[in-house]
């Protein structure tokens, strides 16, 4: 959990995980349920002992969400993989693995950054499209996109097969699997296609 919470988002998500009413809520951190009732309503803010209560409750492994699963696998994860979220007319990164984060090209960005459209060749064109494709609204299953970054002098070329999930809150974020590829390969894979991205739709 971070620093900073949202008391009556996570309580209502928390609530629908796991299927229980306010009293039963109310129960398990030491308050009233018309208490709980105001502090999901924003009407008022936990005491610091029941805000306390609240986040050990939260944070307890068998009462995290499946999206904070995710987050935390996606941290350990030896490969490239990100977690992105829009951000107006770009993507916001979410989460980072270790293998993004150790992977030369992105060893400088961190969770919060913007994705560098100006990095890639089709950067622009690509988060544009990503954008419009409906992927952050539901109407989109995967992403299958080629593209090359050059940084530092150095080209990089990449695919990746990006995917929609949506976290037990209602928020829509796209989980990014990326592998590099040879110069060679990529070339070949950008002549199959007549444009960088194919997306899938189950209609």
């Amino acid at each position: 959990m971070g620093t900073v919470l949202d008391w009556g988002k996570s309580l209502r998500a928390y609530r629908a995980r796991l299927g229980i009413n306010q009293q039963r809520l109310a129960d398990q951190i030491g308050v009233s349920q018309p208490q709980v009732s105001r502090i999901e309503a924003g009407a008022a803010a936990p005491r610091d002992d029941v805000a306390s209560a609240i986040r050990a409750l939260l944070e307890r492994p068998d009462n995290r969400s499946l999206f904070d699963g995710l987050m935390t696998a996606i941290q350990f994860c030896p490969h490239v993989v990100c977690l992105v979220q829009a951000a107006d007319d770009n993507m916001r990164y979410v989460a980072l693995s270790r293998g993004f984060r150790e992977h030369p090209q992105f060893r400088t960005i961190e969770v919060g950054q913007t994705v560098r459209k100006e990095a890639s060749r089709n950067g622009e064109t690509l988060v544009l499209d990503m954008m419009g494709s409906g992927i952050f609204d539901g109407d989109v299953t995967a992403i299958d996109a080629v593209w090359e970054a050059e940084i530092d002098r150095h080209r990089y070329q990449w695919q990746g097969i990006m995917t929609p999930i949506r976290s037990g809150e209602g928020g829509w974020y796209l989980h990014c699997a990326m592998k590099a590829l040879d110069a060679g390969t990529f070339a070949r894979r950008m002549a199959a296609r007549d444009r960088p991205m194919i997306v899938h739709t189950l209609n």
